[in-house]
């Protein structure tokens, strides 16, 4: 995630696989059984319920949200008055006693400092930095404790240097520090957005972010003026700055040629999260502008970046227009943003991250597919080992295509690791052996690894708080 990219990165090339006439549908957002029509939930502030679009219910703090159902007014009676307890709500109730025990979210706050002027996130005590889309899922994570001021303040931090210190229009770096600027010339992850949605749900109110709008808005149109393929789709400047820091499949050196299958989803929810914000703004020219994007770039995802033959989604070389035939975990991110038709989907999920010749191991999604040449479950960083952000994104990917028992497996496997990890060295890492789970770098992580305290309960309930859909 900070590491330096190796130098040498293998490009391995092939011809455009063009997915043809690919279903245009709207992405699913889920399917209750007629059982799971209730919603309750007592910690979190306005976390979207996994419903069908036109239903989703929005959870107030301390307080049920019943879909009319008189069958699911009893079930639900029926099931307090059981006094069920699952071995997932002992598992979710350890791993908080621990988070807790060893004061796992203390000092991830830092006080405003030097170039940074507002409270702001960093991945764990020790670091002073802020990063992009860590806060984003750190924010996420801590939407349960009703936290949402942490994240809209680094929102707004980034956005400070937007306009004052940039040489490019809605230029933001993706690491700053209390006395510099970090990690030049690499862009802040598309993220923001996303997350100024997250701290308004949290916080109840878009309000904070009116006098922010239009340096938010600029960011994207740094992406459109400096960073755009002549193919429409979007580039990333090299491997760290994608978070993936040494992805096989994204190419350092030259840098600025790889059109990365996740940017082009993070930035189709960045359009979307857009949308939204511009609506509750009373903005509606941008608020249909950016919907309009959304689907456009929805639409050209499906088309020119998914491969039948390898049944995937790929990068692509924007200096030949080919795919890069190399599988990694983020070529499955199409399943979290909704970007997947429904047989694409499938394909993805039953071909490569169910098969445990593949993704599928016992602790968890590989980040790199075993039968590529760079995959290394030991010291591979990014190339096979297991991450929480990964597993997490993927789980709801399965989870929003209908693969609820399989999401459920997965959920329960981060979790397990996780309380493990804890139970055995005091902290977090930030990857581990696909295999046999043996903690592999950055010890005493906290990041995303937050996620994990509430990852069963979203895979049982059908929560997902990363969702976008209209603010209540």
């Amino acid at each position: 995630m900070r590491r330096n990219s190796e130098n040498a990165q293998v490009q391995l090339q092939a011809k455009v696989e063009m997915a043809g006439n690919a279903e245009r549908m709207a992405p699913l957002l889920l399917r209750p059984t007629k059982f799971t029509q209730i919603a309750a939930m007592t910690t979190a502030c306005n976390i979207p319920i996994r419903t069908p679009v036109e239903d989703t219910v929005y959870i107030p703090c301390f307080a049920y949200a019943l879909r009319r159902s008189r069958r699911s007014i009893i079930f639900l009676i029926l099931f307090l008055a059981a006094g069920v307890a699952t071995a997932s709500a002992r598992s979710r109730s350890e791993i908080s006693q621990l988070f807790e025990k060893y004061k796992v979210k203390e000092g991830i706050v830092k006080p405003p400092k030097g170039l940074l002027k507002y409270p702001y996130l960093v991945p764990s005590g020790p670091y002073f930095q802020l990063f992009d889309w860590d806060s984003y899922f750190m924010g996420v994570a801590l939407s349960y404790d009703g936290d949402g001021e942490s994240l809209a303040n680094s929102v707004k931090d980034f956005l400070s240097f937007v306009g004052e210190n940039a040489n490019e229009t809605g230029y933001v770096p993706r690491e700053i520090a209390p006395d510099g600027l970090w990690a030049l010339p690499e862009m802040c992850k598309p993220f923001l957005a996303q997350a100024a949605y997250r701290a308004s749900l949290t916080i109840g109110s878009v309000e904070w972010l009116r006098p922010w709008y239009k340096k938010l808005a600029e960011t994207l149109q740094f992406w459109k003026n400096t960073r755009r393929a002549p193919d429409g789709f979007f580039l990333w400047f090299n491997g760290v700055e994608s978070g993936v820091d040494n992805n096989p499949a994204v190419t350092d050196k030259p840098a600025q040629v790889t059109e990365g299958v996740d940017l082009q989803c993070y930035i189709y929810r960045e359009y979307r999260a857009m949308s939204l914000l511009a609506g509750k703004l009373g903005n509606s020219e941008d608020e249909a502008m950016y919907a309009s994007k959304a689907d456009a770039l929805r639409a050209k995802i499906r088309d020119d970046m998914w491969s039948e033959t390898e049944g995937t989604f790929l990068n692509i070389d924007a200096r030949t227009g080919k795919q890069i035939h190399i599988l990694t975990w983020t070529d499955f991110v199409p399943l979290w943003a909704g970007v997947a038709t429904t047989a694409q989907a499938q394909k993805m999920i039953e071909s490569h991250i169910l098969n445990p010749q593949e993704f599928w191991a016992r602790y968890g999604i590989r980040t790199l597919s075993p039968y590529e040449a760079l995959y290394d479950p030991h010291h591979g960083y990014w190339r096979g080992p297991v991450w929480v952000i990964s597993n997490y994104l993927i789980m709801h990917g399965l989870m929003n295509y209908g693969y609820t028992k399989q999401a459920r497996e997965l959920a329960g496997k981060t979790q397990e690791l996780l309380v493990h990890d804890l139970q055995t060295t005091g902290g977090m890492n930030e990857c581990y052996n696909p295999d046999d789970g043996t903690p592999l770098a950055g010890g005493h992580f906290v990041s995303w690894d937050l996620l994990g305290e509430h990852i069963v309960e979203e895979a049982e309930k059908g929560l997902d708080p990363t969702a976008l859909n209209p603010i209540k």
